[in-house]
């Protein structure tokens, strides 16, 4: 169905089908209405979204790819935008009202009620690559003395809308003591107190916890929801798997972008001129290393004549440096991304690559040593190739592997490490090496 719908879409709109088109599309899970809607004009987008019941739209809304959902509610009507706003759980709500500017933002929490605007207020004032900005305030939480009977008695009286997977127990200050699934709850006796059926979170979140973090964790004791609490202890919210699932999809996509040097604003962005400026500075950082190893060979050329037989290697030594520097690179990026490479480890990580780099760089250089040897008669000339081969590989994914922890040192993004940087770097040292290892061999 929903290849057909996207398919005459257009269509309905433009023959007036509206209420045929507003009843298959309520048959329809929103994230398909939301995968129909992505590449169609904002106009377009608009209209279908007004087309639809509030609950409907605002889930359609959260389902949006980010780029899009951004661009739609920045021209949706401030009203209609409201309404939606105030269907969703508060984190989406939150993410959805942020993206707005000051003036559109002031404007749809002034329309929707004061204490839920004052909730997503709270939740906007937190970095986004926190816990703070993944959390939700709905939740069901009780105190220790309170019954089973009267817990039950509240989760019926709430909205269906809200997902339960754990009763948070709290004291009379609201610090977290505990949590209890809901097959505890369902299996107790009616007058047992909370306290009694409790256990300690397998996962506790503080607010400024960077989401990374929490989302290693999450995968790590495998679980549905965990609750957040501030400096003091107190209960402020959860995070459940599904915000986890964006984190962990939104890091591997944002590391893919880096690693080209570009970004996922280009994805979204249909500006000629915007999506240049977005690839220029990495290319830019390109083009300088070009100069500088065009410096190294045209003072070879002039310098030393007798070393122009190096010069047809060029690419090639450059070719496989980069390669094993963007190899290494990659590695350790998505090891420190996942977790799997920790503080204490970074130096094993790096021997470990070395060694690795050794077994490579004898295979290649031995490989290459000989080849040019016999293809060119001239041994000294397959040894000077094959040794700054040797040299080249090793350094370069030493470079790959230390890039990556540089960055992260500096609380840069160690995915920008592994796309030009590392290529660059490796281009121009691997040529030094090149010709260095060429003139000890060959002489001047």
């Amino acid at each position: 169905m929903k290849t057909v719908v996207q398919r005459n879409l257009k269509a309905f709109l433009d023959e007036g089908r509206e209420a045929e088109l507003v009843a298959i599309l309520k048959e329809m899970h929103p994230a398909d209405v939301a995968e129909i809607l992505n590449p169609l004009d904002l106009e377009d987008t608009i209209k279908v979204i007004s087309l639809m019941d509030i609950e409907q739209g605002s889930d359609v809304l959260v389902e949006m790819s980010e780029g899009s959902r951004e661009q739609v509610a920045a021209e949706m009507p401030v009203e209609q935008l409201s309404e939606l706003v105030a269907e969703m759980d508060s984190d989406d709500a939150a993410d959805i009202v942020a993206e707005l500017s000051g003036d559109e933002a002031d404007k749809v929490l002034a329309t929707i009620e004061g204490k839920e605007a004052d909730g997503l207020r709270r939740l906007m004032l937190y970095d986004e690559e926190t816990a703070g900005g993944l959390m939700q305030v709905e939740l069901v939480s009780a105190v220790e003395e309170e019954s089973v009977a009267g817990v039950v008695d509240r989760i019926r009286g709430m909205d269906d809308n809200t997902d339960i997977y754990y009763i948070f127990v709290v004291d009379q200050s609201g610090v977290l003591r505990g949590q209890v699934t809901m097959r505890q709850l369902l299996l107790a006796w009616p007058d047992q107190a909370m306290e009694e059926l409790m256990n300690p979170p397998p996962l506790v979140v503080r607010i400024n916890e960077d989401q990374e973090t929490v989302a290693q964790n999450f995968q790590k004791y495998d679980i549905q929801a965990a609750p957040v609490i501030d400096d003091h202890g107190r209960l402020l919210g959860r995070i459940t798997f599904d915000d986890i699932m964006d984190v962990v999809h939104k890091e591997v996509d944002q590391d893919f972008y880096r690693l080209a040097g570009s970004s996922e604003e280009e994805v979204y962005s249909s500006g000629t001129f915007k999506i240049a400026t977005l690839r220029i500075p990495w290319l830019l950082f390109n083009l300088g290393s070009g100069f500088i190893t065009s410096a190294i060979l045209s003072y070879l050329e002039i310098s030393s004549l007798s070393l122009l037989a190096l010069i047809p290697f060029v690419p090639m030594i450059m070719g496989l440096s980069g390669a094993v520097g963007s190899q290494s690179a990659t590695i350790t990026v998505r090891g420190l991304a996942k977790g799997r490479i920790v503080e204490g480890r970074v130096w094993r990580n790096i021997f470990r690559e070395v060694r690795i780099s050794f077994f490579i760089a004898a295979t290649l250089g031995l490989v290459i040593a000989l080849g040019v040897g016999l293809f060119h008669s001239a041994f000294s000339l397959g040894v000077a190739v094959g040794g700054a081969i040797v040299t080249a590989i090793i350094v370069s994914t030493t470079l790959g592997t230390i890039i990556p922890f540089m960055f992260k040192v500096l609380h840069i993004d160690p995915a920008l490490a592994s796309g030009p940087v590392v290529t660059s770097t490796s281009d121009v040292v691997s040529l030094i090496i090149y010709l260095g290892v060429g003139v000890f061999i060959l002489g001047r």
